[in-house]
C-alpha cells in the first residue's frame, strides 16, 4: 500500500482536519484558521513558545483537545507536511505485532512521500518558507548552547561578529543616570572584553 501512495493518516490528535464518511480527509474551517494563525505567527517572528502562550491564553485547544500547548505541538504543527497536501508514509513500524510496539523509522523501513493526496491548508510556499526560518533559528546555536534570538529588537539574530561568529546582544549598561543601549558580541559579553 505505501508503495502505491497508500496509506492511511490519522486524524486523531491531528489539528486541521477531520474525516469523512468516505474515510477522506476534510478541512475543519475553525482548526484551519488555527494552523494559518500559527504559520503567520512564526513567520511573524514570534517563538513556538510564544505562539503556544498565545494559544492557551485564547482558549484554543491543541489537537489532543487538551487547553495546555507545548512549544513541541508547535514544532510538529510547522514541520507536518500533511498541512501541504502531501504525506510522508511508515514514519513509523511495527516492531512486535504481539505487543502492539511502533517504532520511529530511522532508515530501517524505507519511507513513501506522496504529494497532493488531500487537500491542504498551508500553501507550499508559506510551509517552505517556515522550513528556512526554523533552520535559520536554529542555526543560531553554536556548541549546544543558545545564541540569543529575540523578535522583539530589528538587530537580534542580524549582527554577526567578525572575529568569532557570534551574534551581537542588545545590552543597556547603567552610567549615572543614564542607561546607554549597546550591541556587544556574545563572547566579549561572557570573557569582559
Amino acid at each position: 500500500r505505501y508503495q502505491s501512495g497508500q496509506g492511511q493518516v490519522n486524524h486523531n490528535h491531528f489539528l486541521g482536519y477531520t474525516k469523512d464518511a468516505d474515510g477522506n480527509l476534510i478541512i475543519d474551517p475553525e482548526q484551519a484558521e488555527v494552523l494559518k494563525r500559527i504559520y503567520r505567527e512564526y513567520l511573524e517572528g514570534y517563538s513556538m513558545d510564544r505562539i503556544a502562550k498565545g494559544l492557551e491564553a485564547d482558549g484554543i485547544l491543541n489537537g489532543a483537545k487538551h487547553a495546555r500547548w507545548h512549544e513541541t505541538n508547535i514544532k510538529q504543527i510547522l514541520t507536518n507536511e500533511k498541512y501541504i497536501g502531501d504525506a510522508l508514509l511508515q514514519k513509523t513500524y511495527t516492531i512486535s505485532v504481539l505487543d502492539k510496539k511502533r517504532s520511529r523509522n530511522d532508515g530501517v523501513m524505507p519511507k513513501y512521500y506522496v504529494e497532493g493526496c488531500h487537500e491542504p491548508i498551508i500553501d507550499r510556499e508559506t510551509f517552505l518558507l517556515v522550513q528556512e526560518e526554523i533552520a535559520r533559528r536554529s542555526s543560531l546555536y553554536k556548541g549546544g548552547k543558545k545564541r540569543v534570538y529575540s523578535s522583539k529588537y530589528a538587530l537580534s539574530g542580524n549582527v554577526v561578529c567578525c572575529h568569532c561568529g557570534n551574534i551581537y546582544r542588545r545590552v543597556v549598561w547603567s552610567v549615572g543616570n543614564e542607561k546607554p543601549v549597546v550591541w556587544r558580541c556574545v563572547s566579549r559579553l561572557t570573557t569582559g572584553q
